[in-house]
């Protein structure tokens, strides 16, 4: 009895090994439809849930440029098809928020420019879904939520519960990169605050948008060098308003540990 025991024991860890190996194969039964991580990350468990949340400003754009687009990676689940599949989103209202508004903020899903892009390509299982987001007059003084979901339908059902759903938070002022994660607080530059980032961008020249964050936190020495200048900059607009240092917009002093 000991013996077949562990045997099923044996049996089990294999079968949810497997199944957190392959989570993106789960389902053979049918069709299905989920986004996930970058096609590079697809295998990497921390990545799992990466990009759920997308937040998204306008703030260091010329004032011309009236949309962006924000990508999200979707997989199909079940293998490969000979012939194009076209999928489904819809928006799903969020509650206690400022809800997006087809447009208003973003190109509505069912709009041919974007519409047409919603598709699994033939001998294929992964493509980006391209979201058009606009620069409402509104996006100034707000902060919006745009909640996207998979939707069942001819060509797919939906694949694992937690994967179904993608969020863009869309403001047209300085707003936290992603990047700027607890790590990144609590590591390198301290609690964010839009102070603290516009201050940033002045002592340094350079945006601290998603993308230079990104970059420069791949490179150490770059990075300490940055941390050195705000570190300066700031000691030194604290001694020019003695009595007056550097508060963030809830009245805390602003700190670079």
């Amino acid at each position: 009895m000991k013996t077949l025991k562990y045997i099923l024991i044996v049996i089990a860890v294999i079968a949810i090994t497997s199944c957190k190996k392959d989570q993106y194969y789960l389902f053979n039964d049918t069709a299905r439809i989920q986004f996930g991580p970058d096609a590079t990350r697809i295998y990497t468990a921390s990545y799992n849930l990466a990009d759920t949340l997308k937040p998204f400003t306008f703030y260091y754009e010329l004032p011309s440029v009236t949309e962006d687009t924000v990508f999200f990676d979707i997989y199909a689940i079940g293998g490969v098809s000979k012939t194009d599949r076209s999928f489904t989103l819809k928006q799903e209202q969020v509650p206690n928020v400022s809800n997006a508004v087809a447009g208003t903020h973003y190109v509505a899903f069912t709009d041919a420019r974007v519409s047409k892009f919603y598709t699994i390509k033939a001998g294929t299982v992964h493509t980006s879904v391209p979201v058009i987001v606009l620069r409402d007059p509104s996006l100034k003084t707000n902060t919006v939520v745009l909640k996207l979901d998979v939707v069942s339908d001819g060509n797919f059902q939906l694949g694992e519960k937690s994967n179904l759903w993608r969020k863009v938070q869309l403001t047209d002022r300085l707003s936290q990169p992603a990047s700027w994660n607890s790590s990144f607080s609590q590591y390198y530059f301290g609690k964010y605050s839009t102070v603290k980032h516009a201050f940033m961008i002045q002592a340094t020249g350079q945006k601290w948008d998603e993308t230079f964050i990104s970059v420069t936190s791949a490179d150490y020495a770059l990075l300490q060098y940055y941390i050195g200048v705000v570190k300066t900059a700031l000691i030194d607009y604290n001694k020019n308003n003695p009595g007056n240092p550097l508060r963030d917009e809830s009245g805390e002093l602003v700190v670079i540990p």
